[in-house]
This record gives structure tokens, sequence and C-alpha cells, in this order.
């Protein structure tokens, strides 16, 4: 086989391994909708919550409030950078993997 399109072996994985906590991570949880307002002054708000153990954070734990146009804001320019394969989805409490350069 060509040198040059030949496949990388993985490495073999052991049990330790694979439950172990992963090296780096960063987890964003959308949770806690609260809806404000009444009629047309109404909106709803959502909580934001961040973990990690990434040295480019100040912050290990971060929580904020934000309101649903803040994310469409987010998708518009994550698709206007081409950074997303694919929008996400409206409804929230679904992941969403967001593949950046």
């Amino acid at each position: 086989m060509n040198t040059a399109t030949a496949r990388i072996q993985p490495k073999k994985q052991t049990l330790e391994d694979a439950y172990s906590p992963p090296a780096n991570f960063l987890e964003i949880d959308v949770c806690n909708p609260q809806t404000h307002g009444l009629g047309k002054k109404r909106y709803t708000d959502y909580e934001v919550r961040m973990r990690t153990n990434l040295p480019v954070f100040k912050l290990k734990d971060s929580s904020v409030r934000r309101r649903y146009s803040d994310f469409e804001w987010l998708r518009n320019e994550l698709e206007r950078d081409n950074c997303c394969s694919s929008s996400p989805q409206k409804s929230m409490g679904k992941a969403v993997t967001i593949p950046c350069r």
C-alpha cells in the first residue's frame, strides 16, 4: 500500500482510558427558560452555563441569562463566517455541535 494513503492505526484504548475524564473539555448547557412580560412585550430568556478546564478561559464555571435573539445573532454570525456545517436548531434543549476552523 502507498504510504501516503495508508491509514493510521488507532492506539488500543483501555477501559480506564475510555471512562477517564477528557484532558480538555468545554461544556455549554442552555436551560431554565423564563418568560417575562405580557402581550407584545413578552420574551423568553435562557440560562447559559459554561464549564471548562481550558486555560484560555479565566473562569472555569460561569452562568448568564440570554434572550433567544442572542442565539439568532450567534447563528447568523456563524453562518456568515461559514463556520457551521449546519444551523443550530431553533428548539432549545438539543445538543448542537458546531465544528469550527
